[in-house]
């Protein structure tokens, strides 16, 4: 409950202090398999992306951070993808639309 209202507010924070929220794609993990989402370096492994959107994140085990193991493909997929990225507390995934 206390993560919950922790990234409940820096996700209001960061909406009213940015107005968008993305990952950087020069900072991209090796593992992202190609396509228009992705993570970058800047994951402390919270888990919220994999719960959120577990079709399109997994956990790389050895250094303990997320990345894209599969596009989104459905609508679904998508919308799942798109509340992890908006979700992510520190602006880890990103999406670059293509």
């Amino acid at each position: 409950m206390l993560l919950m209202n922790f990234i409940q507010q820096t996700i209001s924070t960061k909406i009213a202090s940015k107005g968008k929220i993305m990952a950087d794609k020069d900072l991209m993990t090796p593992e992202n398999v190609p396509g228009r989402y992705y993570t970058d370096s800047t994951c402390i492994d919270c888990d919220l992306c994999r719960q959120i959107a577990p079709k399109s994140f997994t956990r790389q085990d050895e250094s303990g951070y997320s990345y894209v193991c599969q596009q989104p493909q459905t609508a679904g997929e998508i919308a799942q993808a798109e509340e992890a990225r908006i979700s992510c507390p520190t602006e880890t995934i990103g999406n670059d639309g293509e």
